[in-house]
């Protein structure tokens, strides 16, 4: 144990000491707070406003602008999270590519721990520093949120965050070191990772909202983690601003609007329940860590 703790330590350090590392695995959550900042989040409020004004009958229309601004606040810091847990992870996980392309692996095959520990120091610094991270940006959010009139979450939807957060994180970070298993250069990893962080946006309906992407592109995504862990997040940091904003409008103006922002998901022609969703990502942390198991097994046969 005390090996696992000291490898787990020595790759958190490797990445907090390299500020570019920490840079890059955050830009795609700047990108969507500028994207945001600019034009996608009034764009979005003001959606929430037409529909108040087309189906809620007599309106207060200043309230329901700043009930509008913390929907899509929360929104947005719901969809930050997770594309947070694929690209810390994701840069995390690199520190194996960069032992593998300098040697250093080698070194720590010989040392006196086994494989399988040395695999899961990977994965345990990962969802540390992605958990960190995550848990980092939510505090920040959280003020910036009150500062600007918003309401605070309760201790009950910040508990279940904290959950969702550590449920992507651990899903991501397995499956970001079973990737990283067949990748041998730093610079195939660094593109490999600019790929998905170009495209975690997109795949988890961020820089888009589902209602906004083509039906063919939409259904193919019901079958990726990524959108199911943001509908989740969604459904927790929204919850409370949902209620309150659409307070005095017919139930299916906001269900229509859930499936709309990607907060629900359905799938023929049902909402796809949390339990199931929830199910859905840890069958693939699951289904990587098997491979993982595969592919390592495979591996320590063919070395003897």
């Amino acid at each position: 144990m005390r090996k696992f703790f000291y490898l787990t330590k020595r790759n958190c350090l490797v990445f907090l000491r390299d500020r570019g590392a920490v840079f890059f695995s955050l830009l795609s959550m700047l990108i969507v707070l500028m994207l945001m900042g600019v034009f996608l989040g009034n764009m979005n409020e003001e959606h929430v406003v037409y529909l108040l004004e087309e189906y809620g009958g007599i309106r207060d229309i200043p309230l329901d602008e700043a009930h509008a601004k913390e929907l899509v606040q929360y929104w947005t810091l719901a969809g930050i999270l997770v594309v947070n847990a694929v690209t810390v992870t994701l840069t995390v996980t690199g520190n194996r590519v960069s032992d593998v392309s300098g040697g250093k692996l080698a070194s720590l095959y010989a040392a006196p721990a086994s494989r399988g520990v040395i695999a899961f120091s990977y994965v345990a610094s990962a969802m540390l520093i992605g958990i960190f991270m995550c848990v980092l940006t939510l505090g920040a959010a959280l003020c910036y949120i009150a500062a600007t009139g918003g309401k605070m979450l309760s201790f009950p939807a910040l508990g279940r965050i904290f959950l969702l957060v550590v449920l992507n994180v651990g899903v991501f970070a397995v499956m970001m070191y079973f990737f990283a298993m067949f990748v041998k250069s730093s610079s195939a990893w660094s593109g490999f990772g600019t790929v998905i962080g170009t495209l975690v946006g997109f795949v988890g309906a961020i820089y888009l909202p589902m209602g906004n992407l083509p039906d063919g592109v939409a259904a193919a995504l019901k079958y990726l983690p990524v959108l199911h862990g943001a509908s989740l997040m969604r459904m927790a940091c929204c919850e409370q601003a949902l209620e309150t904003t659409f307070a005095g409008t017919p139930p299916e103006v906001l269900s229509g609007y859930q499936e709309y922002m990607g907060i629900q998901v359905k799938m023929g022609g049902k909402v796809v329940n949390s339990s199931f969703q929830a199910l859905f990502l840890a069958g693939c942390g699951i289904i990587a860590f098997i491979l993982i198991l595969l592919v390592q097994k495979k591996r320590d046969i063919s070395d003897r």
